[in-house]
C-alpha cells in the first residue's frame, strides 16, 4: 500500500504545478520529506533551487517573486525553521509581494506535547499572512473528497497568491515514516485546476473624474515612490499614461529610482533641488501619488507638515500608503491596467510653466552634479552614479538599505530606461539583501545582476552569498565599505560620542576578501574613482560572480553630499521663483 504521506503531498503539489506554480526554493529538514519528493517528481518542468539556510532562501524565494511577478513558493521542514522565514515574510506583507510558505508541521497528538523540534505553526506568522490553512493529516486510502479538498487547496493558495500580491501559508502535517514504499510509484496528476476569474481590472475614470477647473488651476506634482510597477510590461502601460497625465495637468512629474518610472520627461535629481528657494514647494496645492511612502527627506518633511487641498493616493491594490495621514483621496489603480487611451478628449493644459521651470531646475541640477562628482573627491554616493553610467542595458539593478538606495535616488539621475531596479523598502530591512537580489537574478537569468549594498547589510546576509554559485546566479556585488552604519551619521545621535561609536556606528574592521574566497567570489578592491569604473566595466562584461570593495569615510561622505547639494542650490539661484 502506498504511504499515505506521498498520496497527499502528491496531490498537493500535482495541484501547485498544475495551477502554474514555476519556481520554488527548499530548505534541509526531514518531516518535509514527502513534500521534497512528490516536488522532485517535477524537477524537469519547474525551477527548484536548494539553499541551506531558510532565512536565505526565503529572501531568494521573495527576489525570485520580485524579479519572475509571479509567486515562488518556499518549502521547509518544522520547527524553528518557519520561523526564520519570518523576517521575508514581513517584507514581502509590506511590499505586497505574493509569497507561497509550506510548511511541513508535527502531527496533531505530538502538538503542545513537548515533542522535540516542535512548535505551534497554527498561524505562525500572525496578520502578515493573506491566508492561512492547516492542511489536513494524511490517512491511508483517503477518500476522494480528501484528495480533491488537497487540491482545491493548492489552487486557491496560489491564486490568493497572484491576486493578492501577498503571503499564503499552508501548514502540512505528516506522521512518520516519511520515505516512500515500493508502492508509491504513483502517476502525476495533470488535470487542469479550478478556473477563477481575473480581478476587476481597475480602471484611471475615479482619478479623471477629479480633474476639474478647480484642481487644474494649482500647481501640483506627480510623485512615482518605490514600487510604483514592478515589470517591463507594467511600465510600458504606466509611462505613456503618466506623460499624458502630466500633459492634462501641467504637473512634473516626480520619480524615484526604484520606482522604474524614470524617463527623459521625468525630474530625476529633483532630492538634490527640491529644497532650493528656486523649486519653491511652498507653492504646491496638488500631489498626486503612487507607490511607498517618499524616500526623500525633503518631500517626506513637506507632505508632513502642508495641509493639501488635494493630495491624492493611487494605490496598486487597495493598499494603504500614507504615513502623514494627510490623504485626501485614495484610489486604487493597478499599473497593468491603465492605458493612455483613459484620458480619452481631455485637452493638454493650457501653460505648463510650473513644469518647464521644474525642468529647468533638473537640467541644472544634473549637470551641477556631474561636475561636482568629475572634479571633486571621490564618495559613495558618486560610486552610485557611476553604477548607473556604467551599467549594461536591461541590467537588473538592487539597491541595498539603508544609504545605497538613498545614494542611488539622489545620485542615479541618468539611467539608461530599459534599466530595471529593486530594493527590500516594504520594511526597509536590512536583513536579505543579498539573497532577494540573488533571487531577482534567478528570476530574470538572461539579464546581468548588479546588487550595491552596505558592509553591514552584506554581514547580515553573507550566508546568501552561496547561492551565486549553488544557484548559479552571476552577480555583480558593489559593497560600501564605511566600516558600520553610515546611514547613522544623518540622526542627531552622531553628536553623543561615545556612546555613538559604540553602540549605534558599531565599526567591526571586517575583511571581506575573505568572504568572497569562503564563498567563491572574485574580490577586488577600488577605492578611486579611475579603478572603480575599470573594475566594474570589466565585472558587468565578464561572467564571475565578483565583490568590487569601495572603502570610504561616512563622515567626509555626508560632507560631500552637503556641499554637492549646496553647489546645485547655487547653481539653479539664478533662475528665482516661478
Amino acid at each position: 500500500m502506498p504511504n499515505p504521506n506521498t498520496i497527499h503531498a502528491n496531490a498537493f503539489i500535482d495541484a501547485l504545478v498544475a495551477a502554474g506554480l514555476t519556481r520554488i526554493c527548499i530548505t534541509p529538514g526531514s518531516r518535509h520529506t514527502p513534500l521534497v519528493l512528490a516536488l522532485a517528481r517535477h524537477r524537469d518542468s519547474i525551477d527548484i533551487s536548494s539553499h541551506l539556510d531558510e532565512r536565505s532562501a526565503a529572501f531568494f524565494a521573495l527576489g525570485q517573486s520580485i524579479g519572475g511577478s509571479q509567486p515562488t513558493a518556499l518549502i521547509c521542514t518544522s520547527g524553528s525553521a518557519a520561523a526564520n522565514i519570518f523576517p521575508a515574510i514581513i517584507e514581502a506583507h509590506q511590499s505586497r509581494i505574493p509569497l507561497l510558505i509550506l510548511t511541513a508541521d508535527r502531527p496533531h497528538e505530538l502538538r503542545g506535547s513537548g515533542a522535540n523540534q516542535t512548535i505551534d505553526q497554527i498561524k505562525l506568522f500572525s496578520d502578515y499572512i493573506d491566508f492561512f490553512a492547516d492542511a489536513p493529516l494524511p490517512e491511508p486510502d483517503p477518500p476522494p473528497l480528501l484528495l480533491r479538498h488537497l487540491r482545491s487547496l493548492a489552487f486557491r493558495a496560489l491564486n490568493t497568491a497572484k491576486r493578492a500580491g501577498g503571503v499564503v501559508h499552508i501548514n502540512l502535517p505528516f506522521r512518520k515514516p516519511f520515505e516512500p514504499t515500493d508502492d508509491d510509484n504513483l502517476d502525476i496528476d495533470h488535470s487542469p485546476p479550478t478556473q477563477f476569474s481575473a480581478p476587476q481590472a481597475n480602471s484611471s475614470a475615479d482619478l479623471a473624474a477629479l480633474l476639474t477647473a478647480d484642481l487644474l488651476s494649482r500647481r501640483g506634482l506627480i510623485y512615482f515612490g518605490h514600487g510604483s510597477c514592478r515589470s517591463e510590461a507594467e511600465r510600458a502601460a504606466l509611462l505613456p499614461w503618466a506623460q499624458r497625465l502630466s500633459d492634462i495637468t501641467g504637473f512634473p512629474i516626480l520619480a524615484e529610482f526604484t520606482s522604474n518610472m524614470r524617463s527623459g520627461v521625468t525630474i530625476s535629481a529633483y532630492e538634490s533641488l527640491i529644497s532650493a528657494p528656486a523649486a519653491d514647494l511652498s507653492q504646491v496645492e496638488v500631489v498626486i501619488r503612487f507607490g511607498a511612502p517618499p524616500l526623500c527627506k525633503p518631500m517626506q518633511d513637506f507632505l508632513a507638515n502642508t495641509q493639501l487641498p488635494y493630495h491624492i493616493y493611487c494605490s496598486r491594490a487597495g493598499e494603504w500608503a500614507d504615513d502623514t495621514h494627510s490623504l485626501t483621496h485614495h484610489l486604487t489603480i493597478h499599473p497593468a491596467s491603465v492605458s493612455h487611451s483613459d484620458w480619452g478628449d481631455f485637452p493638454p493644459a493650457p501653460s505648463s510653466d510650473w513644469r518647464n521651470h521644474i525642468s529647468r531646475c533638473d537640467q541644472i541640477a544634473r549637470v551641477a552634479i556631474a561636475e561636482e562628482i568629475a572634479s571633486g573627491p571621490y564618495f559613495d554616493g558618486a560610486v552610485l552614479y557611476d553604477v548607473v553610467d556604467l551599467i549594461s542595458p536591461f541590467s537588473s539593478l538592487f539597491a541595498g538599505n539603508s544609504l545605497p538606495v538613498r545614494h542611488l535616488d539622489q545620485f542615479g539621475i541618468d539611467a539608461d530606461t530599459t534599466l530595471f531596479a529593486w530594493a527590500n523598502r516594504g520594511a526597509s530591512g536590512i536583513d536579505g539583501n543579498v539573497s532577494t537580489a540573488l533571487g531577482i537574478g534567478a528570476a530574470r537569468h538572461r539579464k546581468r545582476l548588479v546588487a550595491v549594498l552596505g558592509d553591514i547589510t552584506l554581514y547580515h546576509d553573507l550566508n546568501g552569498l552561496l547561492a551565486a554559485r549553488r544557484c548559479g546566479v552571476p552577480v555583480t556585488i558593489v559593497l560600501l565599505n564605511n566600516n558600520g552604519g553610515g546611514i547613522f551619521q544623518r540622526l542627531p545621535v552622531r553628536d553623543f560620542e561615545p556612546h555613538f561609536s559604540d553602540y549605534f556606528i558599531t565599526p567591526h574592521e571586517l575583511d571581506f576578501s575573505h568572504a568572497a574566497a569562503l564563498y567563491g567570489l572574485d574580490y577586488i578592491r577600488a577605492d578611486d574613482r579611475a579603478s572603480f569604473r575599470d573594475a566594474f566595466s570589466r565585472s558587468i562584461r565578464g561572467t564571475a560572480s565578483t565583490i568590487i570593495e569601495v572603502r570610504s569615510d561616512a563622515v567626509a561622505d555626508l560632507q560631500r553630499r552637503a556641499d554637492i547639494m549646496a553647489k546645485v542650490k547655487q547653481a539653479i539661484s539664478n533662475l528665482g521663483k516661478l
